[in-house]
Formats: C-alpha cells, sequence, structure tokens
C-alpha cells in the first residue's frame, strides 16, 4: 500500500523551478526558475535564449507539473 503526499500546485511549480537543467547554448548548469523553453522543447539561459522562447514563470503556470514521475511522492509505510 502507498501513501501519496498532496501538496499545492504552487509548491509543485516551485519544487520543478528548483531542478537543475543544463542550457542547450552553453551547457552551463541552471535552477529551470532560471531559465527559457524553446521552441523545441529544449532550456537556455539568460545569454543564450532569444525573443521567441518562454520564461520559466510563462511556462510552468500552463504546464501540469504535478504529472512529471519526479514530482510524484510515493511513501510505503513499514
Amino acid at each position: 500500500m502507498s501513501v501519496r503526499i498532496i501538496i499545492s500546485t504552487e509548491e509543485t511549480r516551485l519544487k520543478f523551478g528548483q531542478r537543475i537543467q543544463r542550457c542547450y547554448g552553453c551547457f552551463v548548469a541552471f535552477y529551470m526558475k532560471d531559465m527559457w523553453l524553446g521552441e523545441d522543447a529544449t532550456y537556455y539561459c539568460e545569454h543564450c535564449k532569444d525573443d521567441t522562447m518562454f520564461h520559466f514563470e510563462q511556462f510552468s503556470r500552463v504546464l501540469d507539473v504535478s504529472k512529471l514521475p519526479s514530482l510524484q511522492t510515493d511513501k510505503e509505510p513499514h
């Protein structure tokens, strides 16, 4: 039996923003909250982005981050 911990949408979005991702342009690692999403589903830093990309604040509000497997919290009772 597993117990699922439910957290709010905003908490989930903030947790997603704390993930680390490498910039596709310069390959330096950044927090997701500091990145821009390109049209081809790649992430870029502030220095490598262009005007067609969406900042984390924009794309994370329309993305259902609660569906991401890495943000699912299952705890097995002992």
